[in-house]
């Protein structure tokens, strides 16, 4: 028998321990709560038969296992418990195993609170929406397991990032909107290292498609001269990303920066003055040590009174005179 899905790995159950008909009409997100691969998930499947089991295992590394065909109903849905999500009502008595395509996740913590691995939340997100655009499933038919059992499943799916999940559907598998595994609370967008993205440049993320790697690498800031290449712009805000900066300025609003260009200037710019300051350098040590000759002082004072005299000029203070008087 062929897998219905495109690289799964086949490990299926018995079919008697199946049901005949399958109507596609919600999926379940599952946590296994024990084990350690999609291999040995529908390994133990095969071993309990008859009893539980489910359409699809997707391991840690991303390893997809299909267990039943989508055309049949599995065993891991069943029925649901007092407290249930009032969606489920719509389906009346009927066994909700042939309404539904159920996905396991593979998670040893007996609570589901191992984080998904990237790899496991990529192939998992991609086999939902391939389902979902398959059977024409709306994203609010998209349910945890806990929705079904919330007493003695409560913790199924766990910490999965559903959320994540729906946004992802939703746009088709493009992360316009909130990219995966950000967090907005409607007013900030927070990226996986903790940055935060506010105003414009918080619209400007949601609205073009961006990736997810592309995390900022500090909060937005005022400047003087937002492009050392293109002084003609001016001043403005901006914030750098990993990959380019965003830029605002009153004229313009938001904005993505010449980030190439820029940096092939400044490393123009690094070029041509490095080895000047070098030299500079090496001039102003040599005479340090001519200094230290003919005086008998010591540099390291002579720089350290350079430069105490030097902090008091910026800041403007009285004392200049009287550290340029006093005996080393």
């Amino acid at each position: 028998m062929n897998v219905d899905y495109p690289g799964a790995l086949p490990m299926w159950v018995p079919e008697n321990d199946l049901f005949t008909t399958n109507t596609h009409q919600a999926i379940v997100i599952h946590k296994t709560a024990s084990g350690t691969t999609a291999q040995e998930i529908g390994q133990y499947f095969i071993n309990v038969s008859p009893g539980p089991s489910v359409h699809y295992v997707v391991g840690l590394d991303g390893t997809i296992v299909q267990c039943a065909p989508e055309s049949l109903g599995a065993g891991g849905n069943c029925c649901s418990e007092q407290g249930h999500d009032t969606f489920w009502d719509q389906f009346g008595t009927i066994n909700l195993n042939t309404v539904t395509l159920s996905i396991e996740h593979v998670d040893p913590s007996p609570t589901n609170s191992t984080p998904c691995p990237q790899a496991q939340i990529d192939a998992s997100f991609k086999l939902v929406l391939y389902l979902a655009q398959k059977y024409h499933i709306a994203p609010d038919h998209i349910k945890p397991h806990s929705s079904l059992d919330p007493i003695s499943r409560a913790h199924c799916p766990g910490n999965y990032p559903f959320a994540d999940l729906i946004n992802y559907v939703k746009q088709g598998g493009e992360s316009m909107g909130v990219p995966l595994n950000w967090h907005d609370d409607g007013t900030t967008l927070t990226a996986p290292n903790g940055v935060a993205v506010r105003l414009g440049f918080r619209d400007f993320v949601l609205s073009h498609g961006w990736d997810a790697g592309n995390w900022p690498l500090a909060v937005e800031q005022g400047v003087t001269l937002l492009e050392a290449s293109n002084p003609s712009l001016g001043g403005g805000t901006q914030q750098l990303f990993r990959w380019i900066m965003l830029a605002y300025t009153p004229a313009r609003g938001v904005f993505m920066e010449w980030s190439v260009v820029e940096l092939a200037f400044v490393r123009g710019q690094l070029a041509t003055y490095y080895p000047q300051v070098k030299v500079l350098q090496a001039e102003v040590d040599s005479l340090k040590q001519q200094l230290a000759q003919q005086t008998g002082l010591d540099p390291a004072k002579v720089a350290d009174r350079l430069s105490a005299i030097g902090l008091e000029s910026s800041n403007g203070n009285q004392r200049i005179q009287q550290l340029v008087n006093q005996p080393l």
